[in-house]
């Protein structure tokens, strides 16, 4: 069983995955304020590893674009885990945005 401090939400979202080394495009599965879960196929990313999470909602003003960091938690079959590293003030914000985004659109 697993254990998450924070509960998720379903979400499928296309985000960039932005490692030291490699970008790749790839689609959430579920969200919430400590992690998320991306679906993705064959690549070479290792448990540990520090990413970027690049994604972008729209407003009535136009796109905007988020980043925030994470770490690849763990890998799996379709799959991994990202649990969001050092959160701070602008991460939490941009995660509640997420939050309002999928609520407003109806995502989850």
């Amino acid at each position: 069983m697993e254990l998450r401090s924070c509960l998720r939400s379903p979400l499928k979202l296309p985000i960039k995955l932005a490692t030291s080394n490699k970008e790749v495009n790839c689609i959430t599965r579920d969200f919430g304020m400590g992690g998320m879960f991306i679906e993705l196929e064959d690549v070479d990313l290792k448990a540990g590893e520090e990413t970027q999470v690049i994604f972008s909602i729209h407003h009535d003003t136009g796109d905007r674009t988020h980043k925030i960091s994470a770490k690849i938690a763990h890998l799996s079959d379709g799959g991994l885990g990202l649990s969001f590293s050092k959160p701070d003030t602008a991460t939490f914000r941009t995660l509640q945005e997420l939050l309002k985004y999928t609520k407003k659109k109806n995502l989850h």
